[in-house]
């Protein structure tokens, strides 16, 4: 399958460059300043969808096909995440801070990716 056109299924997905978009807003303050949902969770929110497009991107421009994620990949993905960051790393440092709230952020983000981008084939 042709590069360009596997470029333009994943990294040219509509879901996923707002979400990139967002992020970096986010991040540098641009429009959520002081907002605490969007302090708190919105990155939570939006990285599995950045994460797996970008994963999908990786495996889909090696094996030289659209790669699908399965929804067995997806729950793993979900418990990968969740354990690294609300579990192991609070253990292991002050820097962060286990929050269950982070977990539904994960999971909806997950949500988002399966229903938004796996199910519509974009």
């Amino acid at each position: 399958m042709d590069c360009k056109y596997i470029t333009r299924i994943t990294l040219g997905n509509t879901i996923f460059l707002l979400s990139v978009l967002i992020f970096l807003m986010n991040e540098f303050g641009v429009f959520f300043v002081g907002d605490f949902f969007a302090k708190s969770y919105l990155n939570d929110l939006i990285a599995p969808l950045i994460i797996l497009t970008l994963t999908k991107f990786l495996l889909s421009f090696y094996s030289k096909r659209i790669y699908e994620f399965s929804t067995k990949q997806l729950v793993f993905f979900f418990s990968y995440i969740s354990i690294i960051f609300e579990y192991l790393l609070p253990n292991l440092s002050d820097r962060y801070v286990a929050d269950a709230y982070d977990l539904l952020a994960y999971a909806s983000g997950v949500m988002l990716y399966h229903f938004l981008i796996k199910k519509k084939g974009l």
